[in-house]
Protein backbone atom coordinates (compact mmCIF):
# COMPACT_ATOMS: atom_id res chain seq x y z
CA UNK A 1 0.00 0.00 0.00
CA UNK A 2 1.39 3.73 -0.91
CA UNK A 3 0.55 6.78 1.11
CA UNK A 4 1.25 10.09 -1.05
CA UNK A 5 1.93 13.30 1.04
CA UNK A 6 2.07 16.58 -0.48
CA UNK A 7 1.33 20.28 -0.56
CA UNK A 8 -0.70 21.82 -2.94
CA UNK A 9 -1.19 25.06 -4.71
CA UNK A 10 -2.44 26.72 -1.71
CA UNK A 11 0.64 25.09 0.83
CA UNK A 12 -1.25 22.57 2.50
CA UNK A 13 -0.43 19.27 3.41
CA UNK A 14 -2.45 16.99 1.66
CA UNK A 15 -2.70 12.59 1.16
CA UNK A 16 -3.89 10.05 -0.68
CA UNK A 17 -3.98 6.02 0.00
CA UNK A 18 -3.60 3.81 -2.84
CA UNK A 19 -3.51 7.18 -5.24
CA UNK A 20 -4.37 5.84 -8.65
CA UNK A 21 -1.13 8.75 -10.18
CA UNK A 22 1.54 9.77 -8.09
CA UNK A 23 1.56 13.22 -9.02
CA UNK A 24 -2.14 14.11 -8.04
CA UNK A 25 -3.35 17.38 -10.23
CA UNK A 26 -3.38 19.37 -7.49
CA UNK A 27 0.22 18.44 -6.12
CA UNK A 28 2.44 20.78 -5.92
CA UNK A 29 5.69 19.36 -3.69
CA UNK A 30 5.63 15.88 -3.12
CA UNK A 31 6.78 15.35 0.56
CA UNK A 32 6.19 11.67 1.72
CA UNK A 33 6.20 8.42 0.40
CA UNK A 34 5.00 6.13 2.63
CA UNK A 35 4.78 2.33 1.29
CA UNK A 36 3.47 -0.15 4.12
CA UNK A 37 4.25 -4.20 3.12
CA UNK A 38 3.97 -2.81 -0.77
CA UNK A 39 3.77 -5.06 -3.76
CA UNK A 40 6.37 -5.76 -6.30
CA UNK A 41 4.20 -3.67 -8.36
CA UNK A 42 3.87 -0.78 -6.58
CA UNK A 43 7.95 -0.74 -5.74
CA UNK A 44 8.35 -0.38 -9.30
CA UNK A 45 5.87 2.12 -9.77
CA UNK A 46 7.95 4.41 -7.14
CA UNK A 47 11.48 3.85 -8.48
CA UNK A 48 10.70 4.10 -11.64
CA UNK A 49 8.30 7.67 -11.08
CA UNK A 50 10.85 8.93 -8.87
CA UNK A 51 14.37 7.18 -9.88
CA UNK A 52 14.86 6.05 -7.01
CA UNK A 53 16.02 2.59 -5.43
CA UNK A 54 14.20 1.30 -3.18
CA UNK A 55 15.53 -1.27 -0.22
CA UNK A 56 14.75 -5.13 -0.72
CA UNK A 57 14.04 -7.12 2.68
CA UNK A 58 17.34 -8.68 2.99
CA UNK A 59 18.65 -4.73 2.51
CA UNK A 60 16.92 -3.80 5.40
CA UNK A 61 17.90 -6.57 7.40
CA UNK A 62 21.51 -6.57 7.12
CA UNK A 63 23.34 -5.35 10.39
CA UNK A 64 26.78 -3.90 8.98
CA UNK A 65 27.36 -0.09 9.57
CA UNK A 66 27.48 1.18 5.99
CA UNK A 67 24.03 -0.66 5.58
CA UNK A 68 22.24 0.82 8.29
CA UNK A 69 23.29 4.34 7.32
CA UNK A 70 24.97 5.78 3.62
CA UNK A 71 25.00 9.31 3.15
CA UNK A 72 26.10 10.71 -0.35
CA UNK A 73 25.33 14.31 -1.72
CA UNK A 74 22.17 13.55 -3.06
CA UNK A 75 20.80 11.65 -0.60
CA UNK A 76 20.41 9.82 2.71
CA UNK A 77 19.64 6.56 3.25
CA UNK A 78 18.85 4.39 6.83
CA UNK A 79 17.42 1.17 7.91
CA UNK A 80 15.89 1.16 11.69
CA UNK A 81 14.63 -1.19 13.48
CA UNK A 82 11.12 -0.14 14.74
CA UNK A 83 9.31 -1.93 18.00
CA UNK A 84 5.80 -3.14 16.90
CA UNK A 85 3.14 -4.92 18.69
CA UNK A 86 1.33 -7.82 17.23
CA UNK A 87 -0.42 -10.34 18.26
CA UNK A 88 0.07 -9.67 21.93
CA UNK A 89 3.73 -9.66 21.54
CA UNK A 90 6.22 -7.62 20.91
CA UNK A 91 8.78 -7.78 17.88
CA UNK A 92 11.10 -5.81 15.86
CA UNK A 93 10.34 -3.91 12.39
CA UNK A 94 12.59 -3.18 9.86
CA UNK A 95 12.14 0.37 8.59
CA UNK A 96 13.73 1.88 5.52
CA UNK A 97 14.27 5.25 4.93
CA UNK A 98 15.46 7.35 1.88
CA UNK A 99 15.57 10.81 1.81
CA UNK A 100 16.30 12.47 -1.86
CA UNK A 101 15.54 15.76 -3.65
CA UNK A 102 13.56 16.94 -0.31
CA UNK A 103 11.46 13.59 -0.48
CA UNK A 104 11.12 10.83 2.15
CA UNK A 105 10.14 6.98 1.06
CA UNK A 106 9.52 4.90 3.69
CA UNK A 107 9.32 1.16 3.15
CA UNK A 108 8.00 -1.05 6.11
CA UNK A 109 5.92 -3.95 7.07
CA UNK A 110 4.29 -3.36 10.04
CA UNK A 111 1.58 -0.41 10.88
CA UNK A 112 3.41 1.17 13.38
CA UNK A 113 2.59 3.35 15.95
CA UNK A 114 5.02 6.34 15.25
CA UNK A 115 3.63 6.31 11.84
CA UNK A 116 0.28 7.42 12.68
CA UNK A 117 0.77 9.72 15.41
CA UNK A 118 2.90 11.01 12.61
CA UNK A 119 0.45 11.70 10.15
CA UNK A 120 -2.15 13.11 13.23
CA UNK A 121 -0.13 15.58 13.44
CA UNK A 122 0.50 16.53 10.09
CA UNK A 123 -3.36 16.35 9.62
CA UNK A 124 -3.49 19.01 12.54
CA UNK A 125 -0.52 20.99 12.23
CA UNK A 126 -0.78 21.07 8.35
CA UNK A 127 2.36 22.44 6.89
CA UNK A 128 3.55 23.69 10.22
CA UNK A 129 6.73 21.99 10.90
CA UNK A 130 6.20 19.71 7.54
CA UNK A 131 7.60 21.65 4.83
CA UNK A 132 11.22 19.34 4.49
CA UNK A 133 11.20 15.70 4.23
CA UNK A 134 13.82 15.78 7.15
CA UNK A 135 11.42 17.29 9.75
CA UNK A 136 8.89 14.56 8.79
CA UNK A 137 11.53 11.68 9.92
CA UNK A 138 12.40 13.93 12.66
CA UNK A 139 8.80 13.52 13.84
CA UNK A 140 9.14 10.11 12.75
CA UNK A 141 11.89 9.46 15.59
CA UNK A 142 10.39 11.68 18.00
CA UNK A 143 7.34 9.86 18.22
CA UNK A 144 9.26 6.26 18.02
CA UNK A 145 11.79 7.37 21.15
CA UNK A 146 8.20 8.72 22.64
CA UNK A 147 6.65 5.40 22.59
CA UNK A 148 10.16 3.18 23.51
CA UNK A 149 10.23 5.09 26.46
CA UNK A 150 6.44 3.77 27.59
CA UNK A 151 7.70 0.45 26.96
CA UNK A 152 10.39 0.47 28.93
CA UNK A 153 7.98 1.86 31.69
CA UNK A 154 5.65 -0.99 30.71
CA UNK A 155 8.55 -3.19 31.60
CA UNK A 156 9.29 -1.55 34.81
CA UNK A 157 6.08 -1.66 36.69
CA UNK A 158 6.14 -5.79 35.60
CA UNK A 159 9.37 -5.57 37.26
CA UNK A 160 7.90 -4.14 40.32
CA UNK A 161 5.09 -6.80 40.13
CA UNK A 162 7.04 -9.50 40.24
CA UNK A 163 9.47 -7.93 42.85
CA UNK A 164 6.36 -7.51 45.13
CA UNK A 165 4.80 -11.17 44.47
CA UNK A 166 8.42 -12.68 45.63
CA UNK A 167 8.87 -10.61 48.80
CA UNK A 168 4.92 -10.38 49.75
CA UNK A 169 3.29 -13.63 48.30
CA UNK A 170 6.48 -15.86 48.38
CA UNK A 171 4.97 -16.96 44.97
CA UNK A 172 7.94 -19.32 43.52
CA UNK A 173 5.44 -20.88 40.08
CA UNK A 174 7.36 -21.47 37.29
CA UNK A 175 5.24 -18.52 35.89
CA UNK A 176 7.39 -15.93 37.76
CA UNK A 177 10.94 -17.42 36.43
CA UNK A 178 9.04 -17.35 32.89
CA UNK A 179 7.95 -13.99 33.68
CA UNK A 180 11.25 -12.67 34.05
CA UNK A 181 12.99 -14.82 31.32
CA UNK A 182 10.43 -12.39 29.32
CA UNK A 183 10.78 -9.12 30.41
CA UNK A 184 14.21 -10.01 29.84
CA UNK A 185 13.59 -10.50 26.42
CA UNK A 186 11.77 -7.31 26.18
CA UNK A 187 14.90 -5.91 27.73
CA UNK A 188 17.20 -6.85 25.21
CA UNK A 189 14.67 -6.22 22.32
CA UNK A 190 13.68 -2.40 23.57
CA UNK A 191 18.22 -1.97 23.74
CA UNK A 192 18.73 -3.35 20.51
CA UNK A 193 16.15 -0.83 19.47
CA UNK A 194 17.29 2.02 21.27
CA UNK A 195 21.09 1.69 20.63
CA UNK A 196 20.12 1.79 16.64
CA UNK A 197 18.49 5.00 16.78
CA UNK A 198 21.56 6.11 18.46
CA UNK A 199 23.72 5.59 15.87
CA UNK A 200 20.93 6.85 13.38
CA UNK A 201 20.31 9.92 15.18
CA UNK A 202 24.41 10.44 16.02
CA UNK A 203 25.08 9.88 11.93
CA UNK A 204 22.29 12.58 11.41
CA UNK A 205 23.99 14.80 13.76
CA UNK A 206 27.00 14.98 11.47
CA UNK A 207 24.84 15.27 8.26
CA UNK A 208 24.95 18.51 6.71
CA UNK A 209 21.54 18.65 5.46
CA UNK A 210 20.39 18.46 9.25
CA UNK A 211 20.77 22.01 10.12
CA UNK A 212 18.95 24.92 12.31
CA UNK A 213 16.00 23.90 14.41
CA UNK A 214 16.01 20.42 13.36
CA UNK A 215 19.67 20.06 14.79
CA UNK A 216 18.60 20.79 18.35
CA UNK A 217 15.48 18.57 18.23
CA UNK A 218 17.90 16.04 17.35
CA UNK A 219 19.95 16.65 20.69
CA UNK A 220 17.18 16.63 22.37
CA UNK A 221 16.59 13.04 21.04
CA UNK A 222 20.16 12.00 21.89
CA UNK A 223 19.52 13.67 25.47
CA UNK A 224 16.38 11.34 25.52
CA UNK A 225 18.34 8.48 24.19
CA UNK A 226 21.05 8.54 26.95
CA UNK A 227 18.55 8.76 29.71
CA UNK A 228 16.51 5.77 28.16
CA UNK A 229 19.70 3.35 27.85
CA UNK A 230 20.49 4.36 31.78
CA UNK A 231 16.71 2.86 32.47
CA UNK A 232 17.61 -0.02 30.56
CA UNK A 233 20.70 -0.89 31.93
CA UNK A 234 19.02 -0.52 35.51
CA UNK A 235 16.32 -2.47 34.30
CA UNK A 236 18.62 -5.29 33.01
CA UNK A 237 20.24 -5.40 36.85
CA UNK A 238 16.52 -4.94 38.36
CA UNK A 239 15.70 -8.48 36.44
CA UNK A 240 19.11 -10.06 37.05
CA UNK A 241 18.69 -9.18 41.08
CA UNK A 242 14.92 -11.08 40.91
CA UNK A 243 16.08 -14.35 38.70
CA UNK A 244 19.20 -14.48 41.42
CA UNK A 245 16.58 -14.25 44.49
CA UNK A 246 14.11 -16.32 42.46
CA UNK A 247 16.32 -19.09 42.46
CA UNK A 248 17.53 -18.30 45.93
CA UNK A 249 14.65 -18.10 47.26
CA UNK A 250 13.40 -21.89 45.25
CA UNK A 251 17.09 -23.47 46.74
CA UNK A 252 15.55 -22.54 50.85
CA UNK A 253 12.22 -24.28 49.69
CA UNK A 254 14.28 -27.37 48.10
CA UNK A 255 16.33 -27.32 51.14
CA UNK A 256 13.78 -27.30 53.55
CA UNK A 257 11.69 -30.25 52.07
CA UNK A 258 15.30 -32.00 52.17
CA UNK A 259 15.92 -30.99 55.57
CA UNK A 260 12.43 -32.72 56.36
CA UNK A 261 12.90 -36.13 54.82
CA UNK A 262 16.56 -35.99 56.23
CA UNK A 263 15.09 -35.33 59.63
CA UNK A 264 11.89 -38.52 58.81
CA UNK A 265 15.05 -40.66 57.87
CA UNK A 266 17.37 -40.39 60.58
CA UNK A 267 14.57 -40.51 63.39
CA UNK A 268 13.28 -43.71 61.95
CA UNK A 269 16.41 -45.39 61.39
CA UNK A 270 16.73 -46.86 65.34
CA UNK A 271 13.33 -48.31 65.43
CA UNK A 272 14.22 -49.80 62.25
CA UNK A 273 17.49 -51.74 63.31
CA UNK A 274 15.34 -52.74 66.45
CA UNK A 275 12.62 -54.13 64.42
CA UNK A 276 15.47 -55.61 61.88
CA UNK A 277 17.32 -57.37 64.76
CA UNK A 278 13.84 -58.96 66.23
CA UNK A 279 12.97 -60.00 62.54
CA UNK A 280 15.84 -62.16 62.43
CA UNK A 281 14.75 -66.29 62.41
CA UNK A 282 17.86 -67.74 64.73
CA UNK A 283 16.42 -70.19 66.34
CA UNK A 284 18.54 -69.17 69.52
CA UNK A 285 17.35 -65.63 70.61
CA UNK A 286 17.14 -65.16 74.60
CA UNK A 287 14.17 -62.48 73.91
CA UNK A 288 12.18 -64.58 71.72
CA UNK A 289 10.43 -66.54 74.46
CA UNK A 290 10.40 -63.63 76.57
CA UNK A 291 6.88 -62.35 77.51
CA UNK A 292 7.71 -58.88 77.86
CA UNK A 293 9.61 -58.89 74.74
CA UNK A 294 7.33 -57.56 72.05
CA UNK A 295 6.30 -54.23 74.49
CA UNK A 296 9.68 -53.61 75.20
CA UNK A 297 11.01 -53.84 71.87
CA UNK A 298 8.21 -51.23 70.97
CA UNK A 299 9.24 -49.19 73.69
CA UNK A 300 12.80 -49.04 72.64
CA UNK A 301 11.51 -48.04 69.06
CA UNK A 302 9.60 -44.83 70.75
CA UNK A 303 12.29 -43.73 72.63
CA UNK A 304 14.99 -44.18 69.92
CA UNK A 305 12.85 -42.22 67.87
CA UNK A 306 12.22 -39.85 70.74
CA UNK A 307 15.73 -39.49 71.80
CA UNK A 308 16.68 -38.13 68.41
CA UNK A 309 13.87 -35.83 67.98
CA UNK A 310 14.85 -33.85 71.37
CA UNK A 311 18.38 -33.95 69.98
CA UNK A 312 17.32 -32.30 66.45
CA UNK A 313 15.12 -29.44 68.39
CA UNK A 314 17.88 -28.83 71.13
CA UNK A 315 20.37 -28.10 68.03
CA UNK A 316 17.76 -25.73 66.56
CA UNK A 317 17.87 -28.15 63.61
CA UNK A 318 13.99 -28.43 63.62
Amino acid sequence: MIRLFYINASGEIKWEKRPANLEPSESGRVVWVDLQSPTAAEKRQVESHFDVELFTPQEASEIESSSRYYEDADCIEANNGFIAYEARSYKTDQVSFILRKDILFTIRDADLRSFALTVRRMKVYRTAGFVHAIQILLTIIEHQIDLDADFIETISRSTTDISRKLTKERSFKEDTLLDIAELQENTILARESIVDKQRLVSSLLKSTKVEGDERDRFRIIMKDISSILQHIEFGFERLEYLQNTFLGLVDLEQNKVIKIFTVVTVVFMPPTLIASIYGMNFAHMPEIGWRMGYPVAILLMILSSMLFLWYFKRKKWL
